[in-house]
């Protein structure tokens, strides 16, 4: 009876394919010497064998290279001596530019702590600033503006986020390539140009500096920002949960409310508190659009800075920066949070 043998023998990293037609003796089989690395490769080689042999041809794989590993993780290096870490002065710079970034950072802190009247001249340590700034009628007026124009802007944001993000991907590559490009815009344009022509716009439109202009620019230049967790997020939800949702009768209503949004919920979280954070501490854009009595905290704080540092304003860039700590964490969190 006519059969077909392989037989394949290890060795390094290559392979003898032996087919013999005919005969169950292998030693009369024609030698095909081929190299591979990976299972992947030995199986587009036996594929190709097959189809050259004929499908009566059979190979089987061997168990070592079904159960092969790589040696090691896959690395961008092109030799294990090209180590950017070994290239002279590479650790200095980098121990310098992290002192530069949170060095300042960390004087804030310590200084607000300060029982002094100079900001920057420590007199020991005292609590009396923070006792000051939290009774302080205008840092206070502030403070709630900000947070007035950074709740409502972030929800306005969330909201618009999660519909535009629910529409660009009902729509073609191209399409949302191109929506996606246009909602992004504003991260690459100079705040400085959004705030002339927001200032602008909102005049032609019949509007005064105030708060509802306020909001409304807070909310555009916030969506992005809640775009951005939400793009992410969805790109790794496997389509199949979408697919049972409307083999099992679900209107396309009912899949985005029982489906959807409960899959993009850490990503709905965590980009709201991005919003709600880039919107406390947005300065360029505001200070072209705040009037008398809707003045940001932001602002304040630039006005004490002209008028003289003392350790309030360590206090005030203390307690920002705590609330933007907080809210990076939990973004990061919620959006690298494997599903259960």
């Amino acid at each position: 009876m006519t059969s077909s043998n392989k037989e394949i023998k290890h060795t390094g990293e290559a392979a003898d394919i032996r087919t013999a037609a005919g005969t169950h003796d292998s030693e009369t089989a024609p030698v095909v010497h081929m190299d591979y690395g990976t299972a992947a490769e030995f199986g587009a080689i036996v594929e190709r064998t097959i189809d050259e042999r004929g499908e009566h041809a059979s190979a089987q794989m061997p168990q070592w290279l079904e159960d092969k590993q790589p040696d090691r993780a896959l690395s961008t290096r092109r030799s294990g001596r090209n180590r950017l870490k070994t290239f002279p002065g590479v650790a200095f710079i980098s121990v310098l530019v992290i002192l530069f970034l949170y060095l300042p950072m960390l004087m804030v802190v310590m200084f607000s702590f300060n029982g002094g009247r100079q900001a920057l001249l420590w007199k020991g340590f005292s609590f009396s600033w923070y006792g000051t700034v939290f009774h302080d009628p205008a840092i206070i007026s502030a403070t709630l503006t900000s947070l007035q124009v950074a709740v409502i802007a972030m929800v306005l944001s969330t909201v618009i986020g999660v519909l535009f993000i629910l529409a660009a991907d009902q729509m073609s590559r191209a399409g949302s390539a191109l929506a996606g490009w246009l909602i992004n815009a504003s991260l690459i344009i100079p705040e400085v140009v959004l705030g002339v022509a927001t200032m602008g716009f909102i005049r032609m439109i019949g509007l005064k500096p105030g708060l509802l202009p306020l909001i409304l620019a807070h909310t555009t230049f916030c969506i992005p920002f809640v775009v951005m967790p939400l793009r992410a997020r969805l790109q790794t939800i496997d389509t199949s949960c979408f697919e049972a949702a409307v083999d099992l009768g679900a209107s396309p209503i009912i899949t985005v409310r029982r489906v959807t949004l409960p899959l993009l919920a850490p990503a709905i979280v965590s980009g709201a508190l991005m919003a709600f954070v880039i919107s406390m501490d947005d300065f360029m854009i505001s200070n072209f659009l705040t009037s008398a009595g809707t003045t940001t905290l932001p602002i304040y704080i630039f006005s004490l800075i002209r008028k003289g540092v003392n350790p309030s304003i360590n206090v005030v860039a203390t307690l920002l920066l705590l609330l933007a700590v907080i809210v990076t964490v939990i973004s990061s969190v919620l959006t690298n949070r494997k599903d259960d």
